[in-house]
């Protein structure tokens, strides 16, 4: 094809071609610039993309922490409120004086020690058993002409598999002496019951056949029998209902008499018979000591073992239970802890200030749809005043369920800026002020740095400087805290707000994933500055999340609820054990008291847990329960995060020493 282009030789005929030549310029320039903005287009989608796969392999395989630390060769951003040199301390000295508190705060930076080596000395309360290993001597020689001039002990840690066994109770029954019978005779019923056991032998009951429960709860729990309760097994490890001597043995436990209590009084049958009454159970004619569910309830929900995992637990121990046995012991005990995490609700809701965040979890549903749903539990924690985790539970992630659950609480909620929250006290008319956490704020800052290094280096310097005037505030009172902040964080965010409306800030494109950072900055940027009000509430709801973690993990193991009967008891479960978690219990110990006491409670209100006294539910609150107790306070938790604390402070105020030499040079 000859591309030669031909001019006229007339005006008329070069006046066409112009105008051929002008219309496929147009049309050449509009195909370009859909090409650029494609181009544009894809270029950020692939930004996104490769943003997106950087976050992903971070979270998989590197370290989530969102610390942001200046690279070495990186200057420090000068704002203009920072000293350009180091004061004068006479002229310091005259200023604090004027002002009636000292100006700045001096910061004390110790050494580092090095971190002293772990002691691995076996502790002393531990059972030691002996063992000496004679040497052979050489041929000849004997023993006993042998001196010993000093022996090396060498201590090795062993374990002990658990064990079960059995408690197995007798009830003798004795006939009452006639009325016109010696006062001498009628007098004596325990040594007569000591020659009945001596002389006759005890004869068992048969046991009633028993049909194997069905899967789901509701029938587990009308199909269980009731178990003869002359031939009842109680599996415990509970060292209160044991001899002292069998204690750390393999030797089964001895035959213990037991002397009547006063309450419950005998129970005194017809025909003049008396016998004493029957121990408490999880549930009337129950087989199952309270051990037996305390360890199948803190497997499943403190160590995240799912029931079938625990079968084979329990088997190599000499116990096969079924599955469906399993979830009874689950769904019996849920129901004894609804008054206990009934009170730990009312006491969080009674306060002014609540923390909360939500998780999702898969719902089943074989009767809808797919057969299962997106549910979610929610986590409403406490603070000061009432320091306890509240789970509940929803089939949704509809506002329904927190505005129900909310119903009776007037004061600050904090948390991320789910939609439900953000008009809160619009819809509330006032009742409930929302509180936005700032950690979700830098987390999404923080994983689009990369598009906008130098706006977004410059934002994560401020929201760095924000946390550490509250770790200077960590030990202070909440009006020294309020002080502090308006001091000092009230500027900070004062310049975060003008980042957010500097000229780079406004180039960023809104679709963006930094772009989207900032509209999140900009929408709810009053709910930010709620925590500068009151000394009381936190800058974040990191708290919340960590304590959701545990619903995380166990997700990963048992997979899913299959019921929404089965998601409350779940919720209801775990405030307890979160909250006995939360004060560093042995939360085995706490979870078979509890079971144990409320039990009883329920026994002495005629069977009606919602009517068991509330002295016993007051006891049970783990803060009280570990004054009570604190041989099961788990001490070295407290050690360890006591030490992680100091660590983070150190690291914090070498910083904040470094900042101020780099401004003062």
């Amino acid at each position: 094809m000859d591309d030669t282009l031909v001019i006229p030789q007339d005006l008329e005929g070069c006046q066409r071609l112009l105008h051929e030549l002008l219309s496929a310029h147009v049309e050449l320039s509009k195909t370009c610039e859909s090409l650029r903005a494609s181009q544009e287009k894809l270029q950020q989608e692939n930004e996104e993309l490769q943003l997106t796969i950087k976050h992903l392999c971070r979270q998989l395989y590197g370290r989530r922490s969102e610390r942001f630390v200046e690279g070495s060769g990186q200057q420090h951003l000068d704002f203009g409120d920072e000293p350009s040199g180091v004061p004068d301390p006479s002229i310091l000295s005259a200023l604090s004086e004027a002002e009636g508190r000292p100006l700045f705060e001096e910061i004390v930076v110790r050494r580092r020690r090095g971190r002293k080596p772990r002691s691995e000395k076996l502790p002393d309360h531990l059972e030691r058993r002996t063992e000496r290993i004679e040497p052979q001597l050489p041929d000849g020689v004997r023993r006993e002409d042998c001196a010993v001039i000093g022996i090396d002990v060498v201590e090795v840690l062993e374990f002990q598999r658990g064990k079960l066994w059995v408690r197995r109770f007798e009830y003798p029954k004795y006939k009452l002496p006639p009325k016109d019978s010696s006062p001498a005779v009628a007098a004596e019923p325990h040594a007569e019951a000591e020659i009945l056991a001596e002389a006759e032998p005890v004869v068992e009951a048969e046991p009633t056949h028993q049909a194997e429960p069905a899967v789901e709860a509701e029938r587990i729990a009308n199909a269980e029998p009731l178990v003869d309760t002359d031939k009842q097994s109680h599996p415990a490890n509970d060292s209160r209902s044991l001899p002292t001597d069998t204690l750390g043995t393999d030797v089964p436990p001895q035959a213990v008499t037991r002397e009547p209590v006063s309450p419950p009084a005998p129970v005194v049958e017809a025909h003049g018979i008396l016998q004493a009454p029957r121990e408490i159970t999880l549930v009337e004619g129950g087989r199952f000591g309270f051990s037996v569910a305390a360890e199948v309830l803190y497997s499943k929900f403190g160590l995240h073992v799912p029931l079938y995992r625990q079968q084979d637990s329990l088997a190599q121990l000499g116990w096969s239970p079924s599955r469906s046995t399993l979830g009874l012991i689950v769904t019996n005990s849920a129901e004894l802890f609804d008054p206990l995490a009934g009170l730990f609700r009312d006491r969080v809701l009674a306060t002014d200030i609540l923390g909360t965040d939500d998780t999702p979890v898969t719902l089943l549903t074989p009767r809808e749809g797919d057969g299962s749903r997106e549910a979610r539990f929610w986590l409403y924690r406490g603070r000061a005043g009432a320091p306890y985790d509240v789970f509940a539970f929803t089939d949704s992630r509809e506002r329904d369920g927190p505005d129900q659950f909310l119903q009776p609480f007037r004061g600050i909620l904090s948390g991320d800026c789910y939609s439900g929250y953000v008009n809160i006290e619009q819809v509330t008319q006032g009742r409930i002020k929302f509180s936005a956490c700032l950690g979700h704020a830098r987390r999404y800052v923080f994983d689009a740095r990369e598009q906008q290094p130098i706006l977004g280096s410059q934002m994560l310097g401020a929201i760095r400087q924000l946390y550490d005037i509250e770790d200077r505030a960590r030990t202070m009172d909440p009006a020294q805290r309020w002080e502090l902040r308006q001091r000092e964080s009230v500027a900070v965010m004062s310049r975060l707000r003008e980042l957010l409306d500097s000229e780079a800030a406004a180039r960023v494109l809104p679709k963006s994933r930094f772009g989207k950072a900032l509209g999140y900055l900009r929408n709810h940027w009053s709910a930010f500055q709620v925590y500068l009000q009151d000394g009381r509430i936190p800058i974040d709801n990191n708290d919340v999340e960590r304590d959701l973690r545990r619903i995380a993990v166990g997700r990963n193991n048992w997979l899913f609820v299959g019921s929404e009967a089965a998601g409350e008891r779940t919720a209801t479960i775990y405030t307890i054990m979160a909250s006995a978690h939360r004060h560093d219990l042995d939360v085995w110990a706490y979870v078979c008291d509890a079971l144990e006491q409320l039990a009883r409670g329920r026994a002495a209100a005629g069977g009606d847990v919602d009517k068991i006294d509330s002295g016993i539910l007051e006891s049970l609150l783990p803060d009280v329960w570990a004054r009570t107790h604190p041989e099961s306070i788990r001490t070295f938790r407290a050690h360890e995060k006591q030490q992680r604390a100091e660590a983070r402070r150190f690291k914090r105020a070498e910083r904040r020493r470094t900042r101020s030499a780099g401004s003062a040079d």
